[in-house]
């Protein structure tokens, strides 16, 4: 039990604290900057302010209030962004060559470390706001937590140590997803879900007392606190590494240092001591080694296709900040309050977790081999990414990515021209189909490049995930901030924009794709049949030439 299981208790551990923390986070941010705000603007003090606060939303005297909250997040948002994503940039290729180069280990416990510091400064500033603005917390917590290449490089190397467990397993020409990708991306959402869940336990409709928002938002970032402890400190003692790299990474290298050392006349090749160098160097360095993973050579359409998915994935991200959807229920007519705005991010998680093994399992319905019965006897929650490995549609990640996007493009749209919170409720039900974006992109990038490369890949992910927010909180706030009074939902529909426009792109890489496809299915086929018929071939004086022929092209394959 032990090998299937490795850094997925991590995993589903950071997901509880993060999803305490992204759906606390707003409700909390909007209860103390309007307290502050009125108990600067207005006079009152903060007990005053606190109970205004608690029915801002159904109280029609204050909607000037209301909008000066609004506005007043929405801007500084901005500024938040740049402060993670500025220094994010700079270490996520630090983090991804170091994992590369050294193991998975020690980055990932660095990336913890980080995101520990940040969730102590959310739960510093929920005693403190009364007294301290909470911007300072904020401020510091972006600033601490891009310096450790935050949440996404956290994430991405867990995937990087998911992958490296898995990867073996694949065979040449698959185009499966391996059954414990799904696994943890389930994982990774069932954990963000649950502490959803926890969250709308904790918040308040109407409280009787102002303390209950308070107690509420405290307890929540105890439990942030909590949960990131015990994941640090799983990953210190239980978490296996999973990369030995060899000094030389690249496996050309090595055949090359072995040729020249056979061709030299000792027999031996020049030893070379590396000399320090200086941290510009080193910088200079691993951009470049992320550089080498975009414009390395790769078979048929496959370095065009990967840095055109690079580019959509960059385009998805952009579109997706749920901080100003908060902002929207939060004004008139859905006037929401936090016990509302929790149900829904918990409905909408939970159907979003279901959509991880219920789109997986529609597309094996269609293609599957006989059943199983060690299979039938599972849960469903595991039916779904086991069923994955059974299926030979060529290309199905790339369909999960396409149609998950076009469920999320058409739910940004009904939010842009909803008028009542039951409208707001029915998007919801794409976030089934938005399940899928995913497991598709866990497998659909990394198939594309070999082992060595992998964790830097994912670091380039993790640089467009800080990026994204940063750009999207300049545009898409401004937006918001520009047409809050005459549509709202006006940034929605040029979300809803931008994903139609990742799904036809999408579609234009799985059409490029699919003779690349074609030729590793048939690669596939021919090293099955080689190995059915290996030791007739190897009596045969020209069967050099049969074996030659697949041995080049699993080499091509392998070199992807």
């Amino acid at each position: 039990m032990s090998a299937l299981i490795n850094v997925e208790p991590v995993i589903l551990m950071v997901a509880i604290s993060l999803g305490f923390l992204s759906t606390s986070q707003p409700l909390f941010m909007y209860w103390a900057r309007c307290v502050e705000i009125v108990n600067i603007t207005k006079g009152y003090d903060v007990k005053n302010a606190s109970a205004i606060c608690a029915h801002l939303s159904n109280d029609d005297d204050f909607d000037n209030i209301s909008n000066i909250v609004e506005k007043d997040i929405a801007s500084t948002k901005i500024y938040l962004q740049i402060a993670s994503s500025v220094p994010t940039l700079v270490m996520a290729p630090v983090i991804g060559t170091w994992s590369d180069k050294r193991g998975r280990k020690i980055p990932l416990l660095f990336t913890i470390i980080g995101f520990f510091i940040y969730v102590v400064t959310q739960l510093l500033a929920t005693f403190t706001y009364e007294y301290i603005s909470i911007y300072y917390w904020f401020f510091a917590g972006e600033l601490l937590i891009g310096f450790t290449g935050g949440v996404a490089s956290l994430f991405g190397t867990s995937l990087t140590i998911v992958t490296d467990d898995c990867r073996n397993k694949l065979k040449p020409g698959s185009s499966t997803v391996p059954m414990r990708i799904g696994v943890a991306a389930f994982v990774q959402s069932f954990g963000t879900l649950l502490g959803t869940f926890g969250t709308s336990m904790l918040a308040v409709q109407n409280p009787h007392s102002i303390h209950e928002h308070r107690f509420s938002y405290i307890n929540a970032a105890l439990i942030e606190v909590s949960f990131c402890a015990l994941a640090l400190m799983y990953a210190i003692f239980m978490v296996r590494e999973t990369h030995f790299p060899l000094n030389d990474v690249y496996l050309y290298n090595r055949l090359d240092s072995q040729q020249n050392s056979h061709a030299s006349p000792s027999g031996s090749a020049d030893i070379q001591v590396e000399q320090p160098k200086s941290l510009v160097t080193r910088l200079r360095e691993n951009m470049c080694a992320i550089g080498e993973v975009l414009m390395q050579k790769r078979p048929g359409w496959t370095r065009c296709c990967l840095i055109m998915s690079l580019f959509f994935v960059m385009v998805e991200f952009l579109a997706l900040d749920q901080s100003l959807l908060f902002l929207l229920v939060k004004r008139k007519p859905f006037s929401w309050s936090d016990k509302v705005f929790s149900y829904f991010s918990l409905l909408r998680g939970l159907l979003f977790s279901l959509g991880m093994v219920i789109c997986t399992f529609a597309k094996n319905f269609t293609n599957r081999k006989p059943p199983n019965r060690n299979v039938i006897k599972l849960p469903i929650c595991l039916t779904g990414p086991l069923m994955l490995t059974l299926v030979h549609w060529l290309g199905k990640d790339s369909l999960m990515i396409i149609g998950g996007i076009a469920a999320s493009a058409a739910s940004f749209f009904l939010i842009a021209g909803a008028h009542t919170t039951e409208e707001i409720f029915l998007t919801t039900i794409f976030a089934i189909f938005c399940g899928a974006i995913g497991p598709g992109y866990r497998s659909f990038l990394p198939r594309m490049v070999p082992k060595e490369q992998t964790a830097r890949l994912l670091t380039v992910c993790s640089m467009i995930m800080a990026f994204c927010p940063m750009m999207s909180a300049a545009v898409f706030n401004s937006i918001f901030t520009a047409s809050m009074e005459w549509w709202p939902g006006f940034a929605f529909f040029v979300g809803g924009v931008l994903q139609v426009l990742v799904v036809v792109g999408q579609g234009g890489i799985h059409i490029l794709m699919r003779p690349q496809w074609l030729l590793e299915k048939r690669l596939k086929a021919q090293i099955m049949t080689h190995s059915l018929t290996v030791g007739g071939e190897l009596g045969r004086s020209d069967g050099k030439l049969w074996v030659a022929s697949a041995h080049v092209e699993t080499r091509t394959f392998c070199s992807r």
